[in-house]
């Protein structure tokens, strides 16, 4: 049976998972990395993604239509004004005035996101919070400018390619250890449904028993959440691993069933 099959498997037919007990370790280590490989793609590499083509117009303005600046301790200089915004994001660069409080606040709260500099100061907001910045509270050898931040970008595609790599080798290693966690309960199951089943076989059952809460955080939460319509879920983890354990009690009551069949058939 290829993974495939294996995965639609594990998420409706219960009855399959005595058959998933026959796989090698090499396959059922295999199946996990794949699973973690799908929720990966949901959970990281598809909201970057994302971001990446929302910023791709912003990039390409930086790169091409920002005129040439400086900003040190002693003040920011740039060539022209430069203002630029979109429904959500508002640039404003003007070393020849002082943006006040109130024109601060306004922008603020039309946009999510703003970066405002004028002669003296440093404005920012993003997740919700305004941050201010004063020139003068810098460090004296302090120095920005254009050609600095563009010779910059490789090495932040660079940061973020580590980033998701190093995420994925977390969240796979978070998955192993979660999957020998609900391990230990199914311990319990294993001598109350007296299915006689070994610890290796009880992880196995453990591993295809996380298929579909994975696949529903992975798939259904993280799009609720891309879309901004944030799931709130209550102790979620608590369903999260009580559904494997009701995969796995499953499991184990089709196993022993098909372990008496098969000796009533023999006598």
């Amino acid at each position: 049976m290829n993974v495939f099959k294996e995965m639609v498997y594990a998420v409706g037919k219960p009855s399959a998972y005595l058959q998933f007990l026959k796989n090698k370790g090499g396959k059922v280590f295999g199946y996990g990395i794949l699973l973690m490989f799908f929720y990966y793609l949901f959970s990281a590499v598809l909201p970057v993604g994302v971001i990446g083509v929302q910023s791709k117009e912003v990039l390409h303005v930086f790169m091409e239509e920002l005129p040439d600046f400086e900003l040190t301790r002693d003040g920011f200089w740039i060539e022209e004004p430069f203002y630029y915004k979109t429904e959500k994001s508002y640039i404003g660069l003007d070393a020849e005035r002082y943006y006040s409080e109130e024109k601060i606040y306004q922008q603020a709260w039309r946009y999510d996101n703003i970066i405002m500099i004028d002669a003296e100061k440093l404005i920012v907001k993003q997740d919700g919070k305004i941050e201010t910045m004063y020139f003068d509270m810098i460090d004296s050898d302090y120095y920005l400018n254009k050609k600095l931040i563009m010779a910059l970008i490789p090495m932040l595609y660079l940061i973020i390619f580590i980033m998701l790599l190093l995420y994925f080798v977390w969240i796979t290693a978070l998955f192993f250890l979660g999957v020998l966690l609900v391990t230990l309960p199914g311990l319990i199951l294993n001598n109350l449904l007296k299915t006689n089943l070994k610890f290796g076989q009880i992880f196995v059952l453990a591993l295809y028993g996380r298929t579909l809460p994975l696949m529903f955080k992975g798939i259904v939460v993280r799009m609720c959440d891309m879309l901004l319509f944030r799931v709130n879920i209550p102790f979620f983890w608590v369903l999260n691993f009580g559904a494997t354990l009701i995969y796995m009690y499953l499991a184990m009551k089709k196993i022993e069933e098909q372990r008496y069949s098969s000796i009533s058939y023999t006598y």
